[in-house]
């Protein structure tokens, strides 16, 4: 007789795999927090950025932060500058990136065909494009990318979308922004947040 199944510790033999491993994971905590945003707001970026480190420094305490602040309002919209989600969909395809179109939302669970929101790029990373009215609302970028091959992709990608539209990427979590229309500084964009 074997003594752990007799005290209920039988050895658990059917392993279920989770069903979303093979897809987008998104999670609350990163929405916008890696995003592009039009050039018009390179002034605003910077003192956000400023005032954000400077608030993180005040209120860490060597273990963790104690308090929390918001992300002010940009000037400049993205939904301002009124591109169509399809001229998005269109050149972000032909840099190599696929669509994705499902994802997995913390909280949420399996979302399909999602109406406002589009992904381009694999079940690892993804340019995330919110749209209304089918004009560009949002813009941001979340996962990484593994292979340089992706990179590659995804820095082509951005410097395409930084020359046709004038935009700079942000990644608020390190307080940085990059300009979209120098290679360099979207490698290390790429590097650094993505």
């Amino acid at each position: 007789m074997n003594l752990l199944r007799l005290l209920g510790f039988n050895k658990k033999t059917d392993k279920k795999e989770y069903p979303y491993k093979d897809i987008l994971h998104l999670w609350e905590d990163h929405y916008l927090m890696i995003e592009l945003l039009p050039i018009d707001n390179l002034e605003f970026v910077k003192s956000e950025t400023r005032r954000i480190n400077n608030f993180g420094k005040e209120h860490f305490n060597g273990i963790g932060f104690t308090d929390i602040t918001l992300i002010a309002d940009k000037p400049v919209k993205t939904i301002d500058k009124l591109i169509d989600i399809s001229e998005i969909e269109k050149f972000l395809t032909q840099t190599g990136l696929q669509k994705v179109n499902q994802f997995h939302m913390q909280g949420v669970g399996l979302i399909q065909d999602n109406k406002t929101t589009i992904g381009f790029g694999t079940n690892k990373f993804a340019i995330m494009c919110e749209k209304k009215n089918e004009l560009l609302s949002d813009i941001w970028l979340t996962g990484h990318t593994e292979t340089d091959e992706n990179k590659k992709r995804l820095v082509d990608a951005l410097l395409l979308f930084g020359h046709t539209f004038n935009f700079i990427a942000i990644n608020w979590y390190r307080g940085e922004h990059y300009n979209l229309i120098e290679r360099q500084s979207v490698e290390d964009f790429v590097k650094n947040s993505c």
